[in-house]
């Protein structure tokens, strides 16, 4: 291949090394491949009850994903597969819709099996959702865009 990407899978995958590793072996030398992760531990949602905001980041990159900080590591996982990291650009994809957020990032779910998993008291945690419906909706994360060539 002379081309390849990535977009958003290796945070799902069990073995995300191994799966760079078998891109670069069916890659030819000079192909450009593109890789793009989220790194979910830098997820920010305003609401007043901090604590609770901060409970719902640390489940989505504990526990809500596989690998919930491998945006951050892109870089090093593409050069120890043998790639040559050309460029790295992070974006803050900006959330201030709480449908268009709910919908993307799952926050009315993962903030159900974030009580469930004892992250969050329940009482707590179903109020900080209502909570965001109630005035301006702020959300964002970094997601981590890796291009480099074999």
């Amino acid at each position: 291949m002379d081309r390849a990407k990535i977009d958003r899978v290796l945070m799902h995958v069990e073995e995300p090394d191994a799966a760079l590793a078998q891109l670069h072996r069916v890659t030819r030398p000079g192909a450009l491949v593109g890789l793009v992760e989220p790194d979910w531990d830098t997820l920010a949602v305003d609401a007043e009850d901090l604590r609770t905001s901060r409970a719902f980041t640390r489940y989505t990159a504990e526990k809500a994903v596989r690998h919930g900080t491998i945006g951050r590591g892109l870089g090093r996982f593409a050069e120890t597969a043998g790639f040559r990291v050309e460029t790295v650009i992070a974006t803050a994809p900006v959330f201030r819709d709480l449908a268009d957020a709910d919908h993307t990032l799952g926050i009315g779910r993962n903030m159900r099996h974030a009580i469930n998993a004892g992250y969050v008291e329940r009482d707590r945690g179903e109020r900080w959702f209502a909570g965001l419906a109630e005035g301006p909706f702020y959300a964002s994360f970094t997601l981590v865009t890796v291009i480099c060539s074999r």
